[in-house]
């Protein structure tokens, strides 16, 4: 799944500066909005779905399963806070 989302949507670390829009973290399940240009959360990869910042859950749900065949429900994604922050973000790397 990851891969296919890294072919549609290409990823972006945590701490990078980033456009306007929604973004999803399939890892922690996940989704930040930004109205303006800005850095994304130390929190994993983000994946960029929309330049609306104003999705809903069930919109973003809809967004992901259309591009990667899935069946998630908005209450499978959470707005993203500070808890789902990294402790120890690594280098966006593989490290096995």
């Amino acid at each position: 799944m990851v891969d296919l989302a890294d072919l549609t949507w290409g990823r972006l670390n945590g701490g990078a500066q980033a456009q306007a829009g929604t973004f999803v973290n399939l890892r922690t399940m996940t989704y930040f909005q930004q109205a303006s240009d800005g850095a994304l959360p130390v929190a994993g990869w983000w994946y960029y779905l929309s330049s609306s910042a104003t999705l809903t859950a069930a919109q973003i749900a809809t967004a992901v399963n259309t591009a990667l065949s899935t069946s998630y429900t908005a209450g499978n994604f959470a707005a993203y806070t500070s808890g789902n922050a990294s402790p120890y973000p690594g280098a966006g790397c593989s490290d096995g």
